[in-house]
């Protein structure tokens, strides 16, 4: 198997020759050329999109969801509206492993219940994240995991360790709530789109409506919104149906138009990249199938447990891979840094995995701009 610094040093030469000698398939390779490292400030928000002349956005994914005091107690998630707390430590740290990317993936601004009104406490949250990242020199993308008829609990429908009527994905059963995350998303842009820091704004984190037997609403969402898109200077972010899965993004750059930027996530194979302690389950090295006509496009979450055996070659031969196609990418996830929930939930955290850390640091020298 092709090692990290084999592949990194593929990409530091700035040659695919150098690249596909170290295993990647001549069909991943872009015929233009690959530019690795882009010097100088794009000529907007839009261009740091470009798969032509990128990739410009490096970074990882910081995950949360609304805090039910009731579920969580005091501690779990902190005290505030939104849990767990990214702490100052682990923002800067990923500034400072030369990351310029943070993804906000969390609630949207507005209420997952009637009236679907904006949600103050969320609202200050997200104007907070914003100044952060900006103080941090971090570019950060905002991805909606919840808000008008789908609460966070609907990325575990199969669990049982949450009261069941927290549960909703009636969003995609209601025509009022479609409307209303729509509208949220306008609005979104509207609120947050001079902040210094915003690279652009996902739509919606991992639809799938077709995993409910309910096919095409989230497709007429995602054309709606690019038809009535009137906010040029913020790039709009959409995923394909099916969790964000990347083999429906050429698809999806059908039905929506040239304009957006289309977002996938890839973890895959997925019983390595998500195998338990001392399932010793080995990465073969099987290369993606990455979209061949979805025109600027983006993975905005990928990784592997840390307990993967070769952690660190999988990560490197992705985002190898992800850097040869000119995309923006992101790591899920870096890890929020608060101890209650670490102490817990700590399998995906990045930062606590030396071999993860030492990847990436590798792969965000490439970095040229910043906010």
């Amino acid at each position: 198997m092709t090692g990290r610094r084999e592949l990194l040093a593929g990409l530091a030469a700035g040659g695919i020759s150098a690249l596909l000698g170290a295993g990647i398939s001549p069909a991943l390779a872009r015929p233009d050329g690959l530019r690795l490292e882009p010097s100088g400030e794009p000529a907007s928000r839009r261009a740091l999109w470009s798969v032509a002349d990128g990739p410009s956005l490096r970074g990882a994914v910081f995950a949360q969801r609304r805090v039910y005091p009731d579920l969580d107690g005091r501690d779990f998630l902190g005290s505030g509206p939104v849990g767990a707390p990214i702490t100052d430590e682990a923002l800067s740290g990923l500034r400072e492993a030369g990351a310029n990317l943070a993804v906000w993936s969390g609630p949207g601004p507005f209420s997952e219940e009637a009236p679907f009104a904006p949600d103050p406490a969320i609202v200050a949250e997200i104007e907070t994240w914003l100044a952060r990242c900006e103080r941090q020199g971090l570019y950060t993308v905002l991805g909606f995991r919840t808000g008008p008829g789908r609460s966070a609990f609907a990325f575990h429908p199969e669990d049982v360790w949450y009261p069941r009527h927290l549960y909703d994905d009636s969003v995609w059963r209601e025509a009022r709530k479609q409307a209303a995350w729509l509208e949220m998303v306008d609005w979104a842009a509207e609120r947050f789109g001079d902040a210094p820091a915003l690279a652009g704004i996902l739509a919606m984190v991992e639809p799938n409506d077709d995993w409910l037997d309910l096919p095409g609403r989230w497709d007429a969402m995602a054309e709606r919104l690019a038809a009535d898109w009137r906010h040029p200077g913020v790039p709009l972010l959409l995923s394909p149906g099916g969790w964000a899965d990347m083999a429906g993004a050429d698809a999806l750059r059908r039905r929506v138009g040239p304009d957006p930027v289309i977002v996938a996530h890839s973890y895959t194979p997925r019983d390595y990249t998500h195998q338990g302690q001392g399932d010793d389950l080995r990465w073969e090295g099987a290369e993606l199938d990455l979209p061949r006509a979805a025109g600027d496009w983006a993975c905005l979450e990928f990784g592997a447990v840390n307990v993967a055996p070769g952690q660190d070659d999988y990560l490197a031969s992705r985002i190898a891979q992800f850097e040869t196609a000119g995309a923006n990418w992101a790591a899920f996830a870096w890890g929020n840094g608060w101890p209650a929930y670490e102490a817990r939930e700590n399998a995906m955290a990045l930062r606590l995995s030396p071999p993860a850390r030492r990847a990436l640091g590798e792969a965000f020298g490439a970095n040229r701009v910043r906010p």
